[in-house]
């Protein structure tokens, strides 16, 4: 097998895209108790879930995190705009019950469809 000289980046096609996630935050309820929080959906779409890489690793060592993912997903622009105020929920059972905190979230440097978003346990 010849050895390629030229850096091909890896290909990210929409089979690849089959984790429904939905993002969200908390806001006050009508009810009588102030404590009391509910869902407010923000966005809800596909992604690619994987491990964080070592670079991700050290973003998270500063956080306290339980677990973690890296996620990507196609680049909403102006229809969603990240935040680490925002909270995360992976439609997969793996990842039953967990609701994720958005750590970091940056476009990716390999291709400019996409956002790379980062996501922590940290309860």
């Amino acid at each position: 097998m010849p050895i390629k000289t030229k850096y091909e980046r890896p290909e990210i096609v929409a089979g690849d895209l089959n984790t429904p996630v939905a993002f969200f935050e908390y806001q006050d309820s009508d009810g009588p108790d102030p404590g009391e929080q509910e869902k407010k959906k923000l966005y809800k779409c596909t992604c690619l879930v994987y491990n964080p890489s070592s670079k991700d690793r050290d973003i998270l060592s500063g956080k306290g995190t339980k677990k973690a993912v890296t996620i990507k997903i196609r680049d909403p622009y102006t229809d969603y705009l990240p935040d680490n105020a925002h909270k995360v929920v992976l439609d997969d059972f793996r990842y039953k019950d967990d609701v994720w905190d958005i750590v970091d979230f940056a476009p990716d440097l390999e291709n400019n469809d996409f956002l790379k978003i980062i996501l922590g346990v940290t309860s």
